[in-house]
This record gives structure tokens, C-alpha cells and sequence, in this order.
């Protein structure tokens, strides 16, 4: 693994304010987006804002002078170019131990599930942007089980985002980055490297090869994977979907969670859960019966 280096992005958006964005070609932006990935962004000021201010980047990135000529260019549908356009528009808000008491739950429950299981354990982080999650995940499973533990930990990380899901993968983070980290976790987890004078944090192998990196897109019909998960975390994505598309994703979830298994939304999201085979336990903690 390499550090990562830093990028700057040089000069301003200035001469980009005047460029008008339209309610037709936001409409046609925003349900492309909703089509790739499931977020609903209906008009409104924000979002026309929103869409408007991030897509200014990527005409400025590719010396555009209208919204229009990037619309030609996405419709071609080229996979660099519908990444981009994803990457642009997905919100990838996330630090370690965020809603702290998912992880306190998880670390409860694992050493009871290693017993119970015996030779691995499967727990699949949905939404793993730039990889706080799922190494979380895998340091409080460390914690859990302890130094040789009787279950083998294994962690499958996906985002539909290419560009964090990369940077997940790499595991190196600024300082800024390691926000929620306690000291005690970060000297045992993660090792300080140099990268062109500067100092970035790096997860250590111990945790890193728990982890599985790969996209997927939780607006596939269908889920299918080869064994059933013990825990999901999927956390903090619904709220960007609408009711049908919600219901369509919980019930994909729910199928790939084994029996006895836990699901693990965001603090927000609660509400959005009404399964048959889902027993909620405590704030956005469910599991399947």
C-alpha cells in the first residue's frame, strides 16, 4: 500500500457563477442520478442548488461552458463518465466510531456469535465511502474476539462511489480524517507513514486484510452473494431514497441476512423500517427472526 497524496485544487469558480443551470436539464440530471443510484432529488431550491454546484466542477475539470455540453457528454455513457457524474452528486459524510453506540452494540454481541457460529463470521458494511466504517467495524470486532479468536472475521466493503471506494482500499487517511478515532486505537490500528513531506495515518495489515473491498450498487434488483451475513451495516443511505426504493433495499437486505442476524441502519433512518421478518432491538438495530 502507497500513501495517498495530497491534491489541491488550484484557482476559483468565479468565472463559472454566470453559467445557468435549467429546471428541464435539472430534471434530466436529477433522474439520471435517481436511476443509477436511487437518490431522489426532487426540484427544489437546495437540490437545484446542490446539483448546480457540484456539476460547476466537473465543467470547469473538463473546460465546458454549459451544462448542456456535459449532459452530451454523460449521455454517451462512458463508465469514466457516469462515475464521475456519481461521485460528484454522492454525499460521502463519515468519520470512525460514528454513532458510537452501533459499535458499543456490535461489540457486545460478536463474542456470544463467534461461540455460536464457529469458523467465520460474515458482516458486510453497504456503504463504506472512504472506509471509517468498515474499519471500525473490523477494529471493534479486533476488540471483541480478542488476540486468536475461534471465528474468522470477514468484511465485505462496497460503495457505488469508484473514487472513495479506492481510497477505502488504500486505508490512508490525513489527520483531519482520523476525526473520532480515540489515541489508545489509533496507535494499535493505524502506523504513521510519509508521502512528499507529508504525514498521513495508514491501517495496519491486521485490520486491512479483515477487509474486502468491491463495488455494488444497492439499486440492483436483486442481492446475491455466495453466503448469508451475520451483521449489515448500511447506514446513513436510505435517507437519500424515496419510499418504494427503500422498501425495495430493505427487503434485498433482509434477504441476505442469515437468521438471528443484525441490521444495522443509521440513527435516522428507523423509521423507514416495517419488515415481517425484522425485530428492532434498539435505535436503528433490527434483527431478523
Amino acid at each position: 500500500m502507497t500513501a495517498v497524496k495530497k491534491v489541491e485544487v488550484i484557482g476559483s469558480l468565479n468565472d463559472f457563477e454566470e453559467i445557468k443551470l435549467s429546471d428541464k436539464l435539472f430534471s434530466k440530471f436529477a433522474e439520471l442520478m435517481y436511476n443509477l443510484a436511487g437518490v431522489d432529488l426532487p426540484l427544489t431550491p437546495k437540490n437545484h442548488a446542490l446539483i448546480r454546484n457540484r456539476i460547476v466542477k466537473l465543467l470547469r475539470r473538463h473546460s465546458l461552458k454549459s451544462y448542456e455540453e456535459y449532459w452530451d457528454i454523460l449521455e454517451k455513457g462512458s463508465p469514466e463518465t457516469v462515475s464521475e457524474f456519481i461521485s460528484a452528486l454522492t454525499t460521502n459524510m463519515t468519520s470512525f466510531y460514528r454513532e458510537s453506540n452501533h459499535f458499543d452494540f456490535l461489540l457486545s454481541v460478536l463474542p456470544d456469535m463467534g461461540k455460536k457460529i464457529g469458523s467465520e463470521l460474515r458482516l458486510w458494511c453497504a456503504a463504506a465511502s472512504t472506509g471509517q466504517e468498515p474499519y471500525t467495524i473490523a477494529m471493534t470486532a479486533c476488540e471483541a474476539l480478542g488476540e486468536s479468536p475461534s471465528s474468522k472475521v470477514r468484511i465485505l466493503a462496497t460503495d457505488i462511489d469508484m473514487q472513495v471506494l479506492k481510497k477505502a482500499s488504500v486505508g490512508t487517511y490525513e489527520e483531519r480524517e482520523m476525526q473520532g478515532l480515540p489515541p489508545a486505537q489509533r496507535q494499535k490500528y493505524f502506523e504513521k507513514v510519509k508521502s512528499d513531506g507529508e504525514e498521513y495515518w495508514r491501517a495496519k495489515d491486521r485490520i486491512h486484510d479483515m477487509i474486502r473491498f468491491a463495488p455494488f450498487n444497492l439499486m440492483n434488483p436483486k442481492y446475491e452473494f455466495q453466503h448469508k451475513f451475520h451483521v449489515i451495516f448500511c447506514r446513513n443511505v436510505l435517507i437519500y431514497f424515496d419510499e418504494p426504493t427503500t422498501k425495495r433495499v430493505i427487503e434485498n437486505l433482509v434477504t441476505c441476512l442469515a437468521p438471528g442476524g443484525y441490521l444495522i441502519l443509521g440513527h435516522s433512518e428507523s423509521g423507514n423500517v416495517k419488515h415481517p421478518d425484522l425485530k428492532p432491538l434498539s435505535r436503528a438495530v433490527y434483527q431478523k427472526i
